[in-house]
């Protein structure tokens, strides 16, 4: 039976979160909350909503390291002076990188239609697809394995159905289809055998210094121009890097510029461009 400071708090607990969500799981008196997962799944860039079992991984996670920070604590390693030191070095990072990011922003300007369009003719040979063959494969250990495989594939069973019995590669839970590739993507041996094929055509035992295969074609792609409208998004992301960069380097040059920097004996002073320098 529990005491009644223990139904207190956790009525607290259940009741006092709030905005910061529900309560997801107590460790030594530290509450996670469903909005702490939410935030920490955002942070890395998950999908959202987690599907059940990741929300499960990544509370795990948490609760292991909120029991390895809590022991931490305990044993002060926060006033380890090398600790104190990175903290510092760490913050240091982190300040600078937000400051960046903040007055990039300030400056920033919108990619245009006509930057993306001159963008794209000058370098048109970067946007070309190459010739390119898309593949399910059975991938054994050993050629009596493969052979198997073959016989049953012949025979008249589904080539994915066969993979996901027998494949060792992580492509069995896509019935061996390891999507599109082209020149110099694969192994040399497995490149050649897909080569020889025609779509729909599958090859006989295959082996390479991964193991044996059995490969079914499934589609070729010719080698083609890839239109604008394609890669318009992937020039505007680029060129969205390349201002933000050369922002940068402006807003550092700039605040030096206009910082008093003395540079003691024995040490050269960094050079600065002549427009950049203060007037005297």
């Amino acid at each position: 039976m529990r005491t009644l400071p223990s139904l207190i708090l956790l009525l607290i607990f259940a009741s006092g979160c709030g905005s910061n969500g529900k309560v997801a799981a107590v460790v030594n008196g530290h509450v996670i909350t469903t909005k702490d997962l939410d935030d920490r799944a955002a942070g890395m860039g998950a999908p959202s909503p987690l599907a059940p079992e990741q929300k499960t991984r990544l509370l795990d996670q948490m609760v292991v390291e909120t029991v390895l920070l809590q022991e931490a604590n305990r044993r002060g390693v926060g006033r380890d002076a090398e600790v104190r030191k990175l903290i510092r070095e760490a913050q240091k990072q982190i300040m600078i990188g937000r400051l960046v990011d903040l007055l990039r922003k300030e400056k920033e300007s919108p990619v245009t239609e006509s930057q993306v369009a001159q963008f794209y003719e000058a370098n048109k040979e970067n946007f070309k697809q190459p010739d390119s063959w898309r593949v399910s494969h059975i991938l054994t250990p050993d050629a009596e394995t493969a052979k198997k495989a073959l016989e049953r594939v012949k025979g008249g069973e589904p080539f994915a159905k066969v993979a996901e019995e027998l494949s060792m590669d992580p492509s069995k839970s896509r019935g061996g289809d390891i999507g599109f590739f082209s020149k110099g993507q694969v192994i040399p041996e497995f490149e050649e055998a897909a080569e020889k094929l025609k779509p729909g055509e599958m090859s006989g035992v295959v082996q390479t210094p991964l193991g044996y295969h059995i490969l079914l074609l499934t589609e070729v792609k010719q080698a083609h121009q890839k239109p604008l409208e394609e890669v318009e998004d992937q020039i505007r992301q680029g060129l969205r890097g390349q201002q933000g960069q050369q922002q940068v380097q402006a807003i550092v040059q700039e605040l030096r510029s206009k910082a008093q920097i003395k540079i003691k004996e024995n040490f050269e002073a960094p050079s600065v461009p002549a427009s950049q320098k203060p007037a005297s």
